[in-house]
């Protein structure tokens, strides 16, 4: 019974949390259900002891529905690029080419994957790496074109 009551009364908090962190690539119903779910876990995980009962709710659904929608999205934001990792694609025999980012800069190489690749808006790449929207399209644009040579 008291499970249910604080349900209810973290409910508000799920939502605003949702909306928040909701992006179009995934379903919005899945979404909520996963969160749900995770809030009646972190309710029936808290121990009394440990602080107080608002502010570990928060935090840990916060964190909860990030590692939710990154598994809703089934892409792992990574933009460590190792030396070796010059060649992307599918064998000659699907009749798929590779592409050679060996021309590339670091930077280029990072759009160009997040772009294509993660299905990232250049607005997203902008704000993530902490460059203008202008710049990702110069970065895209200089890579694209020393890719077709």
């Amino acid at each position: 019974m008291e499970e249910e009551v604080l349900f209810l009364a973290y409910r508000p908090i799920l939502f605003k949390y949702l909306r928040m962190l909701y992006i179009p690539e995934i379903d919005f119903g899945d979404f909520k259900q996963e969160g749900e779910l995770a809030l009646l876990e972190i309710l029936r995980r808290y121990d009394p002891q440990k602080g107080n009962l608002s502010g570990y709710v928060k935090k840990s659904l916060y964190y909860a529905l990030l590692r939710i929608r990154e598994k809703l999205r089934g892409v792992e934001f990574n933009l460590e690029l190792e030396e070796e990792d010059v060649a992307y694609g599918i064998s000659e025999e699907e009749n798929t080419k590779f592409i050679d980012f060996s021309k590339l800069s670091k930077r280029e190489k990072q759009i160009i994957i997040l772009i294509f690749y993660s299905r990232y808006s250049e607005r997203e790449i902008a704000k993530y790496l902490g460059i203008s929207r202008s710049s990702v399209k110069v970065y895209k644009r200089r890579a694209l074109k020393k890719l077709k040579n």
